[in-house]
């Protein structure tokens, strides 16, 4: 299976995950539409670092450094991602569930790019 497949499924695993961390957290613990988007996206971020450096690249670099492009790409994400959410709600009146999914586009097409380009590159050798 090439790399960009595995991708893929990772990402809609790790989003199950995600959104159903969210939603549970919305509809079955109560919690606010900011509150649970920050849950869903803390459990979410374990799974994918973890699922992306093992079966979608296969990386054999230095976990530090690695950890630190994926979480630096992460943080930049996420803030353009909670922006969208506050956004929509507040701003544009959008549904808290149909603007989780709105904003979570916005988190993916930047952090794969990221991720491929920046934080699980394939160094040359030297």
């Amino acid at each position: 299976m090439n790399q960009f497949f595995r991708y893929i499924l990772v990402g809609v695993m790790n989003s199950a995950v995600g959104y159903s961390v969210i939603f549970g957290c919305m509809y079955l613990a109560g919690l606010s539409p900011e509150a649970s988007n920050i849950v869903g996206y803390a459990v979410a971020l374990v799974v994918s670092y973890l699922l992306n450096r093992h079966y979608t690249f296969n990386s054999t670099q230095k976990r530090r450094s690695e950890i630190t492009r994926f979480l630096a790409v992460f943080a930049v994400a996420y803030g353009l991602n909670f922006l969208a959410l506050l956004a929509l709600v507040y701003r544009l009146g959008v549904h808290e569930g149909a603007s989780q999914i709105i904003a979570g586009v916005v988190y993916v097409a930047f952090s794969y790019l990221m991720n491929k380009y920046y934080v699980f590159r394939r160094r040359e050798p030297a």
